[in-house]
């Protein structure tokens, strides 16, 4: 059978631990960024409509859910006025209905909203940002009566859920192996792997995103190999 969660895996690395052990830290850190930022939840509104190489134009979402950057001091987040053409920013800037200038104005505001309220999550999840594992992160949002449909992400991303705030009536779906969000429990799938997420319940979901590179966990030493993945890449 094709195996879909991966945290038996990475249960070594530092900031999985950290997350999976430290959440009633780490928490109220990213309730306080979020309040400090949650302007930017109705100004930066993910396109419900996207580019699917096999389907062309596909509505990706319908409902209400949005998506803000959380800087963690990583690819994609840390870019200068040098390098900000050539980062992950200039995909969020279309993806996100917005511009190149206007993320570049927000950007350092909101790093600093970062360091002075996550200071401890910051630490725990350090030794992944410097050994380049960890690649990015972001927080979404879900309102009730949201459904993201079935789509397929990063080849070279395992993806981690961190919830924040839940309702037994979220749930996410990979390869039609449904979990609902709880607490405490951190789970991991590859993005590259069919996945969808529905909300039938009463409040905000909210949970943190975190892309870790395939590529190098491998060199890292973990494996991730799957005999029954069809999109298994040799990075050797």
């Amino acid at each position: 059978m094709k195996k879909i969660w991966w945290e038996d895996r990475i249960s070594s690395l530092s900031s999985f631990c950290n997350l999976s052990t430290e959440f009633n830290v780490i928490i109220p850190e990213v309730l306080k960024f979020i309040e400090a930022n949650k302007s930017l939840f109705e100004e930066w509104v993910l396109d419900q409509w996207v580019d699917d190489r096999n389907l062309g134009r596909v509505q990706l979402w319908e409902g209400a859910w949005r998506v803000i950057p959380f800087p963690i001091n990583c690819v994609g987040t840390t870019a200068t006025d040098k390098d900000f053409e050539l980062s992950e920013m200039v995909s969020f800037t279309k993806l996100f209905n917005t511009t190149t200038e206007r993320v570049q104005e927000e950007l350092p505001r909101i790093r600093k909203v970062f360091e002075e309220t996550c200071p401890n999550t910051r630490a725990f999840l350090q030794d992944d940002i410097d050994g380049k594992i960890l690649k990015s992160a972001t927080i979404s949002k879900l309102s009730p009566g949201t459904k993201i449909n079935p789509h397929q992400g990063d080849v070279d991303s395992l993806r981690i859920h961190f919830p924040v705030v839940t309702d037994p009536g979220a749930w996410l779906s990979v390869r039609g192996r449904k979990r609902t969000w709880e607490i405490g429990e951190v789970f991991a799938f590859k993005d590259h792997n069919k996945h969808w997420a529905q909300h039938n319940g009463t409040h905000d979901r909210i949970i943190v995103i975190l892309d870790y590179s395939i590529e190098q966990l491998i060199k890292y030493g973990i494996d991730l190999t799957d005999p029954d993945d069809e999109f298994e890449i040799d990075f050797d």
